[in-house]
């Protein structure tokens, strides 16, 4: 039997023991579309129907536009670049990755404000051109209405809102840099039964059971017979007569004349 020498006894082991050797000397470039997750891996697949198994863990991590990002925001159909070395397993240890689906858009929207979320300071809005919106709002938010400054606290329901702001994949999800809101009041009367006082505010149920929420504030309180009453005067259960201003379709009023059909003096 022929002896192996002592040098090629210690090629061998060497050559089991180093990893699978690149298929090429050098870092390869790489584009695919996620397909799954793998603790620190990503799982794609190229248009050439190869899969590739990516080791995250030493890649710089960036959006399209160059901005840094965390692994958690890559999601599966992302088309996304690697920069890394291809192993004989179709691994891939990248040392960069960009994900071409996720980039920060700036731009602006009109709609009308449907729910406000005073809890996040969030709000929606109905855009005729894109449906639904979602608007988040934050420190650095800038509030205008009609042409003067505002608050986060002066958003109506039903007011008209241009929202320039910040998008990532879709623009149904929106962070505000500025909300310009807009409003016309017009000219409202309706009689209805008052159901609850509360301060310088009625709740009125109209025709069709239509709940109104009518703020007194600037409003001339008033008897059936036109003899000045206060707040006090009137009674739940009462019919009253309201003129008021209020947003197209709203029913939100400011009152300008009430008066209580129930009472004569």
């Amino acid at each position: 039997m022929k002896r192996i020498s002592g040098f090629a006894t210690a090629v061998l082991a060497v050559g089991f023991l180093a990893p699978i050797m690149a298929t090429a000397a050098g870092p390869k470039t790489f584009t695919g579309a996620v397909t799954g997750f793998s603790g620190n891996q990503i799982i794609i697949s190229t248009t050439s129907a190869a899969k590739y198994s990516v080791d995250t863990g030493g890649a710089q991590l960036t959006r399209k536009n160059g901005v840094a990002m965390k692994l958690s925001e890559i999601i599966v159909g992302d088309k996304i670049t690697i920069t890394g070395t291809l192993w004989g397993d179709n691994s891939i240890s990248a040392s960069s990755i960009s994900d071409l689906s996720l980039y920060t858009h700036i731009s602006a929207f009109t709609g009308k404000i449907s729910t406000i979320n005073t809890t996040d300071n969030s709000f929606t809005m109905d855009s005729k051109t894109y449906g639904g919106q979602t608007i988040h709002t934050n420190n650095f938010t800038s509030y205008y209405k009609n042409g003067g400054g505002a608050t986060f606290r002066d958003l109506i329901l039903g007011m008209t809102a241009t929202v320039k702001g910040q998008w990532d994949r879709d623009n149904t999800n929106i962070t505000a840099m500025t909300v310009n809101g807009t409003y016309r009041l017009i000219d409202i009367y309706f009689t209805g039964t008052l159901s609850i006082k509360n301060g310088q505010a009625f709740t009125v149920v109209g025709n069709g059971n239509v709940i109104y929420g009518v703020d007194l504030s600037g409003a001339v309180l008033q008897s059936k017979n036109s003899k000045p009453m206060s707040v006090n005067d009137f009674n739940v259960g009462d019919l009253v007569r309201v003129w008021g201003k209020h947003l197209s379709g709203g029913v939100a009023i400011a009152g300008t004349q009430i008066k209580d059909s129930s009472v004569t003096k």
